[in-house]
């Protein structure tokens, strides 16, 4: 019989394209029996890419195993995490891929197998597998098959594992911060330390590198002049805002001005060795500062009507003030500035009785404003101790977080190094360098107002421009004088402390390292506790707080795809065994097995243990098409028919040519 289908078929598409196409078949097709899925080199294409498909699952265990071993671990220091997190970022899109390719292939190869079995399979669970390709054709073969719902609610259930496996892929680590305390030993220089200028030998030395810090601060912008640190990221001290109270007062620094810190200059802090992006450090100090509460006098005053407002008697340094002529002390008093314009010291009542029994230091300040008339303040001075809390990190450097009075300050009258107030050599000597300490102006015409005149008068932006010398403005108020005065007398003051250390540890030596010329203890010497000057106070209990960002495990994710995995890598399995020991051919699934037996399709005799996939290689140049098989009868027949080209014209399995007719809505079929 298949003899004479060939024969017939060559007839029946003998001088037509078709022939061509069926001779093409018959040299491929098979000549006579053959075994189930002969093991070619398709086949072996087939199961090596069944094999990687198996494996390709444990690739997500492997992240998770990751994961798991990463838990806790310091993010800048595991370079597998960052690896892994950006594998992770791709998760999300590769799982449902492989979801897909593994559930697809065991459903498809479960139908397979399902039919070999001795007592078949109904056609209802055949379609729910063959129709379980995806979430939704699960869903869709569910509800128009409407049979076996047992066998569809458990497909739909497996295929919702894809997308939480994926979003489950990509939760596995998240950042979390592990901040853990130690005490260590820090050290700050002290504001009660003994000024340089304590002597006149040496204080035109010291006060030119004082000069140089007190211009440096002030030459500062605005920014840097309002920022909790200063120009070499050293702790500001802050002013205390509500003297009335000894509760804590916060910094805010988005809120200070320069103004509301006691000076520019900041104090030292040493031993913090690990000071960088994760470590920080807080410690407690105690500091002081001179506040100089200070009060308009008179404005306009002519230098001969001064006696009447400096009593002679209460003049710490009078020959500083007086004319002498032959060596002999004149009555008429000459007052700093008659010759070059500027502010000045004028008088300080350290040796009146009332300061010595314990009273407040008084000094008058006065401001030049051409010839021989002055504007003069009363200011009282008060040192205040403050206890601060200090906190350091990078790259902001050291700031005061908070601070209140201090109840018990460090020093005493007794001390050898003690605040300014209780020095007289330091009060006369800070006095007298501190008007000039941003350069004297030359005296002529026109006069010009000194740098220190300028920020006393409101021209705190940039107070070194050049301003010609004029009255003393009316709207200054007493507040906004005494603040402004206390920022620069102080910056000035404590530039003295120690102004050739001030600023730079770079050489500094450490225990254990030779002797250099230029080198300065950074740690105090245990004899005299001093360091290049000045006092440095030890902080026994300073805090080093170490902030580390670790990997942490969402656990709960990571169950999540564990569980997705493991039944992803059982379909895989099963799925692989069931292909390799399934007998049957491939044929659900391809458009070709509908030429299976199909009596209007010109197909060669034979070839029935032909898989899917190969049926449809050697049918590849086939042309078929869906028609109407009896178009001239009555009622018509649907049937998938191989076609020559030519229309309305079909070809049988015997290569006979047939009438057929394209499918219509309205006409009826058996």
């Amino acid at each position: 019989m298949g003899a004479s289908i060939e024969d017939g078929s060559r007839k029946g598409l003998n001088g037509s394209g078709s022939a061509v196409v069926y001779e093409e078949l018959l040299s491929e097709w098979p000549q006579g029996p053959q075994k189930i899925a002969p093991k070619g080199y398709t086949w072996w294409i087939g199961t090596i890419g069944d094999v990687i498909l198996t494996i390709t699952p444990v690739a997500f265990f492997v992240m998770a195993a990751l994961a798991i071993q990463l838990e806790r671990q310091p993010m800048d220091h595991d370079t597998r995490g960052h690896d892994l997190i950006e594998a992770l970022k791709l998760a999300p899109t590769i799982y449902p891929i492989v979801f897909a390719a593994v559930a697809g292939r065991f459903y498809k190869t479960l139908a397979l197998w399902s039919v070999t079995r001795s007592r078949g399979v109904s056609v209802g669970a055949l379609e729910q597998m063959l129709g379980s390709q995806s979430f939704a054709g699960s869903l869709f073969r569910l509800f128009s098959v409407r049979s076996h719902v047992g066998v569809g609610l458990i497909i739909i259930l497996t295929w919702a594992l894809s997308p939480l496996g994926g979003q489950s892929s990509s939760r596995l680590l998240f950042k979390t911060v592990e901040i853990s305390d130690s005490e260590v030993i820090a050290y700050y220089s002290s504001t009660d330390s003994l000024s340089s200028m304590n002597s006149a030998s040496g204080d035109q030395v010291t006060s030119t590198g004082a000069n140089s810090l007190f211009t440096s601060s002030l030459m500062a912008g605005e920014e840097q002049r309002r920022s909790m640190a200063d120009l070499w990221g050293r702790p500001r001290i802050p002013r205390l805002q509500d003297p009335s109270t000894d509760n804590w007062q916060t910094v805010h620094q988005a809120d200070m001005t320069e103004a509301d810190y006691a000076f520019l200059i900041g104090i030292k802090v040493l031993g913090l060795p690990n000071l960088n992006s994760t470590t920080s450090y807080s410690l407690a100090a105690e500091a002081s500062y001179n506040d100089l509460d200070c009060n308009f006098v008179i404005r306009t005053l002519p230098s001969n009507k001064t006696p009447a407002y400096i009593p002679e008697n209460r003049w710490t340094i009078p020959s500083l003030y007086r004319d002498i002529v032959n060596g002999t002390n004149k009555t008429q008093i000459w007052l700093p500035g008659s010759g070059s314009p500027g502010s000045f010291f004028l008088i300080s009542d350290f040796l009146a009785p009332e300061r010595q029994a314990g009273g407040h230091l008084h000094l008058l300040f006065g401001s030049h404003e051409g010839e021989h008339n002055y504007t003069l303040y009363n200011c009282t001075v008060r040192n205040v101790p403050l206890e601060l809390d200090i906190a350091c990190s990078s790259p902001f450097g050291c700031g005061v977080q908070r601070y209140r009075r201090s109840k018990a300050p460090q020093w005493n009258e007794g001390d050898v190094h003690s605040p300014f107030t209780l020095a007289i050599p330091v009060i006369a000597n800070v006095l007298r360098h501190f008007p000039t300490a941003t350069g004297v102006l030359e005296s002529g015409s026109p006069r010009y107002q000194t740098t220190i005149d300028n920020y006393l008068r409101g021209v705190t932006q940039f107070p070194f421009k050049v301003h010609y010398l004029s009255p003393w403005p009316t709207n200054i108020t007493d507040e906004a004088f005494s603040r402004r005065l206390t920022l620069l007398f102080n910056t000035y003051y404590y530039a003295s402390l120690d102004p050739f250390t001030a600023t730079d540890s770079s050489y500094a030596k450490y225990p254990g390292e030779d002797d250099d010329i230029r080198s300065q203890p950074v740690y105090p010497d245990s004899s005299n506790g001093h360091f290049g000057g000045s006092t440095m106070v030890m902080v026994a209990d300073a805090k080093e707080i170490t902030r580390r960002e670790l990997y942490g495990l969402n656990r709960h994710w990571v169950a999540i795809l564990l569980l997705c995995t493991t039944v992803l890598e059982t379909l895989a399995l099963v799925g692989l065994f069931l292909r390799l020991t399934t007998p049957a051919p491939d044929i659900f699934d391809y458009g070709a097995s509908l030429t299976r037996e199909n009596p209007f399709v010109p197909v060669p005799n034979g070839g029935s243990a032909i898989g899917g996939a190969e049926r449809a290689r050697m049918l590849r140049k086939m042309r078929v098409k869906m028609a109407d098989v009896k178009p001239d009868e009555q009622v018509g027949y649907v049937a998938l028919v191989g076609t020559t080209g030519e229309l309305d014209q079909g070809v049988k399995a015997h290569g006979e040519v047939i009438p057929t007719r394209a499918l219509s809505r309205w006409r009826r079929y058996w």
